[in-house]
């Protein structure tokens, strides 16, 4: 199921955006929910131990602004996408200067919103999903959600930043590791993987994560660990710099 934050101080455009989002023809298959927030501060709170899958934010809302509420949650989660919505297109060169996905005006919602939907579909969302057999049948995972990843004998658990319960299923070894190939994900020892995007801070033979949860980094693989970490983080920050 896909987690979307809808953050505007009108009732209407919250109401708006989430009937939008609620009708995209694909969640029908996978699920979706919108939870809706009228302050900037009330979502920042949630977005401290939930992972939203994107974020819907208007520009102009009293007390905190949307976009200052976006460094903030660049801060948070560097790679959620953003999508901001306003009834002024003059702040889309700012909002774009904060690695926003998409700027919709509000006018045009009807119309941009399923366009917006479909890309961010297409290039944030689909490529991080799994397909995996749980209880007999098949169960989407996004893995922008997962923090770390459990083996325990034939049963993989998957682990997520939103509190969510752990997800077991049984698979390989060998199919998780085809699974994760290309993706943020860095083995710690015989039975932890970790997501590099879900990482605070390394710490000798620790990750610390955004939630303050920790993954163990075992004494044997820890300079290799930490060497991939390293790599990792300095791609990042080229690639962010770009923006």
């Amino acid at each position: 199921m896909y987690r979307f934050a809808v953050c505007d101080d009108d009732s209407f455009y919250r109401w708006q955006l989430a009937r939008l989002l609620r009708s995209f023809e694909p969640w029908q298959k996978t699920g979706c929910r919108v939870d809706c927030f009228s302050e900037a501060a009330q979502l920042l709170a949630e977005c401290e131990h939930c992972r939203y899958d994107a974020v819907f934010l208007d520009v102009q809302m009293p007390r905190m602004n949307g976009l200052e509420a976006a460094r903030r949650l660049r801060a948070l989660w560097p790679w959620v996408p953003l999508v901001f919505v306003s009834a002024f297109c003059e702040y889309a060169p700012e909002g774009y200067g904060l690695r926003a996905f998409r700027y919709l005006c509000k006018d045009r919602l009807e119309q941009c919103m399923g366009p917006c939907l479909e890309d961010l579909l297409a290039q944030y969302l689909a490529p991080c999903t799994l397909e995996l057999p749980v209880d007999g049948e098949v169960c989407r995972v996004n893995l922008a959600r997962v923090e770390s990843i459990r083996l325990d004998g034939h049963t993989v658990e998957f682990h997520f930043a939103d509190n969510t319960l752990p997800l077991p299923c049984r698979i390989s070894l060998a199919r998780l590791e085809q699974l994760l190939e290309g993706r943020p994900f860095l083995r710690t020892q015989r039975s932890y993987y970790v997501n590099l995007c879900q990482v605070q801070r390394l710490r000798r033979f620790e990750f610390v994560l955004r939630s303050g949860r920790g993954v163990p980094v075992s004494e044997r693989r820890y300079g290799r660990v930490r060497a991939e970490y390293l790599e990792w983080q300095a791609r990042f920050e080229e690639w962010a710099a770009r923006f």
